[in-house]
């Protein structure tokens, strides 16, 4: 598997993070982004930082124990569920977790994002499963993502957000555009 270079992530998260708050994807400090530099070392966006005013003395360096390697700031409260992510599915090069409005909303009444066949979001998304609540940044969290995310790569997180991963970083930011596309589609078609 061929990974970004340590700069080469680091400047991806930086511009991801940027586009998620410009579309309104993340608001204030909201979300957090990973990308994995090697088999067992990933960079990580801080915790209580804008994801729009991003730089790289920010990010975290830390290796799929959660164990911080590089960096002085302390990594996303849902460090656990990126790192859960990247153990049960291999091939997970990055990790997005957002809370765009349209999907969130879905999140929030524990619906899956279902009752709509949209073509481009079938072939892109698969289905999107809806993880169980627990609060924000808790192991019980991880522990629910991790019963579901195996042959995933968007979820619903209930009354919380969306997370999503892929091959690369701009794959994962782009899982996120559509599971949002999507909602926001079906939230139209319930309104006709």
């Amino acid at each position: 598997m061929q990974y970004l270079s340590d700069q080469e992530a680091c400047s991806a998260i930086i511009e991801v993070g940027r586009r998620l708050y410009q579309r309104g994807l993340v608001a204030a400090n909201d979300g957090n982004i990973s990308c994995r530099v090697s088999d067992d070392t990933l960079w990580i966006t801080p915790t209580g930082v804008s994801k729009g005013f991003l730089d790289q003395s920010m990010l975290i360096k830390v290796d799929l124990a959660g164990n911080v390697l590089t960096g002085t700031h302390k990594p996303s409260s849902e460090n656990a569920v990126h790192l859960v992510i990247y153990q049960q599915n291999a091939e997970a090069q990055a990790v997005v977790h957002a809370h765009p409005q349209g999907a969130t909303a879905f999140a929030c009444k524990e619906q899956k994002l279902t009752g709509l066949q949209v073509e481009e979001a079938r072939i892109s998304l698969g289905e999107v499963p809806l993880v169980a609540y627990a609060p924000a940044g808790s192991k019980q969290l991880a522990a629910n993502v991790a019963e579901v995310c195996r042959g995933h790569r968007a979820l619903l997180l209930a009354r919380h957000g969306v997370v999503c991963w892929g091959e690369d970083i701009w794959q994962s930011l782009f899982k996120m555009e559509t599971v949002e596309h999507f909602a926001k589609i079906l939230l139209y078609s319930r309104l006709i």
